[in-house]
């Protein structure tokens, strides 16, 4: 937040948590959270640029980290693509995967580990309060659509790491899931410590380590 001091900062951070609960699920542990706000050049033109980062963790029991990453994906392809007439195989270094019309899924190979990495498009319905024409109060509805990004990365064992980049900023899809590519890249797990291998679950400050050097 360009120009803001330590205090509007820190009440931002605490506007944010409050819509947490729309990114996390009730057994996830929230270890980091961030806010993109500037502008990017799109066509010689400046546009906004917003963004919410948001990094969980969610236990999972797994033992072997492909099997989690195949079984997440698998979700994922379902939820995504079960009413798709016609699915595009995407092919990159990256990993494989499918496009529809909403949504991409791909099977990351990260030097982390394996990952299930999407990006989907969705409109968000706000309702505010206006001034009906009798006088009364009546709720009106504003469409704006967003951007959802999302990298899954098993650990060695027990939980997932869930990076999540939400913006209204869609014209700038190609630019943040650039982003979050280099944040899978960048990924990795602390070595696993006496406490981790006796099968006690990490803390959120040892669960991942990601670099916000993006500024996403």
């Amino acid at each position: 937040m360009p120009g803001a001091d330590a205090l509007e900062r820190v009440q931002s951070a605490e506007r944010m948590r409050h819509s947490l609960p729309m990114f996390l699920d009730r057994d996830d542990t929230l270890v980091d959270i961030a806010m993109c706000l500037g502008a990017e050049r799109v066509r010689d033109e400046d546009k906004l640029s917003y963004g919410l980062l948001v990094v969980s963790v969610r236990p999972s029991g797994h033992d072997d980290r492909l099997l989690a990453a195949e079984g997440i994906y698998r979700a994922k392809e379902r939820l995504f693509f079960t009413r798709e007439a016609e699915v595009e195989e995407l092919d990159f270094a990256l990993g494989k995967g499918g496009r529809g019309q909403q949504d991409m899924l791909l099977a990351a190979k990260l030097p982390g580990g394996p990952g299930v990495m999407s990006a989907s498009l969705r409109t968000v319905e706000l309702r505010t309060a206006g001034q009906a024409a009798s006088g009364g109060e009546d709720a009106a509805a504003q469409k704006i659509p967003m951007a959802v990004l999302q990298l899954i990365c098993p650990a060695p064992r027990d939980y997932c790491t869930y990076i999540t980049i939400a913006t209204p900023s869609v014209y700038l899809l190609d630019s943040y899931t650039e982003r979050l590519a280099h944040i899978g890249r960048t990924f990795v797990f602390e070595a696993p410590t006496p406490l981790t291998e006796a099968g006690r679950a990490p803390t959120a400050q040892a669960a991942a380590g990601t670099s916000h050097g993006d500024g996403a």
